[in-house]
């Protein structure tokens, strides 16, 4: 007589971990798979501080069988309120990034989750590199300290790219935080052999690339881009 109601409650417990186990599938399927590397900030010597302090942007390139890897980091004078958005926007990087053409905002995943397209032109004898990027902007804690955060990947099968992703680490800098220190590292695979000469030549030249073309957009007047942006709680979804 007890047997039947006993078998109903198992029934109905093994439905409902069935739908947890379900919900928590589908979760993990829509969240961005964007943790390939764990941002740093940028670990300096005494040399490389006097060398930002003095305008240089530090370039490190390291060639991979596969992957080739580009580090710069560099000083912008402006605060980090003005420059998040030009890193954060990347449907807008054409105007003020010599290399990539044709950006576009494809669509938004969530608050913080976007997904970009756009074209990179790469030197010859390789035809240019075009997809579609997940991004993933938020203001987070990175080795003790508050830092705004842009992590990218490349969708496979979106272009003609092997893999790309990255990010950008962005944190006030400065006695009184006037100024930012932007890290933006660069993890690529064009999917065809290219000279490594070739390929460290690009680097060196298209990744200072960005921080020039911010600091050039930012001395330009009536941008409108110099408003109170509090990075803090930025809305990226501007």
């Amino acid at each position: 007589m007890r047997i039947q109601p006993l078998f109903n409650v198992f029934r109905r417990t093994r439905q409902i971990s069935l739908a947890f186990l379900c919900a928590a599938l589908v979760l993990l399927m829509a969240l961005p798979a964007l943790a390939k590397e764990d941002p740093t900030l940028a670990d300096l010597s005494d040399s490389e501080i006097a060398r930002i302090h003095a305008g240089e942007i530090l370039v490190d390139v390291e060639q991979g069988d596969d992957i080739n890897r580009g580090v710069i980091v560099g000083i912008i004078q402006n605060p980090i309120n003005d420059v998040v958005p030009y890193v954060a926007r990347c449907w807008e990087y054409a105007p003020w990034r010599d290399n990539i053409s044709d950006t576009k905002l494809e669509r938004r995943i969530d608050d913080d989750t976007i997904v970009c397209s756009g074209t990179a032109n790469t030197p010859f004898p390789a035809s240019d590199r075009d997809g579609h990027f997940r991004v993933l902007n938020h203001t987070t804690t990175v080795e003790g300290e508050r830092a705004f955060v842009s992590l990218f990947e490349y969708i496979e099968g979106s272009g003609n790219l092997e893999d790309m992703y990255g990010y950008w680490v962005l944190t006030p800098y400065g006695e009184n935080n006037e100024h930012t220190l932007l890290k933006h590292v660069l993890n690529v695979d064009l999917g065809s052999w290219i000279p490594s000469f070739l390929i460290r030549w690009a680097t060196r030249r298209t990744l200072p690339a960005t921080i020039w073309g911010i600091r050039k957009e930012l001395k330009q007047p009536g941008d409108g881009r110099s408003e109170p942006l509090y990075w803090e709680d930025y809305d990226y979804r501007q």
